[in-house]
């Protein structure tokens, strides 16, 4: 993530089953910055999931699917004000009822126009 996030034109990432290893990813303030599409696919070891403030200023596309180990959209998201659409797929009922209007994490997704859940 460190080199990936410095290059300057990078404008959709596509990860899916081995495409990332490890437990952890973290997105540092300042990286990504032309990002418009982030989809993130069958990542089965990833657990945990860093946003800092000022990483992806522009994302409007964001898809997580299948990754059953990631325990939680980061809180970074609400730094994300460009964010448009989430797509949340086979991540469980869970996820949905903390991301939906009333559930525990909806802080994090209230300012994205279109959020779903498959």
């Amino acid at each position: 993530m460190p080199i990936l996030e410095k290059l300057l034109h990078l404008k959709e990432i596509k990860f899916k089953t081995a495409a990332f290893i490890g437990r952890s990813m973290v997105c540092s303030g300042g990286g990504f910055l032309k990002l418009y599409m982030l989809i993130m696919c069958r990542l089965n070891e990833l657990e945990d999931w860093v946003v800092k403030e000022g990483s992806m200023p522009l994302l409007h596309i964001l898809e997580i699917n299948d990754c059953q180990m990631l325990k939680e959209l980061p809180d970074g998201m609400i730094f994300i004000t460009s964010l448009k659409q989430l797509r949340v797929a086979y991540m469980g009922v869970e996820w949905k009822d903390k991301l939906s209007e009333g559930g525990a994490d909806y802080y994090k997704v209230e300012h994205i126009p279109s959020v779903t859940f498959v």
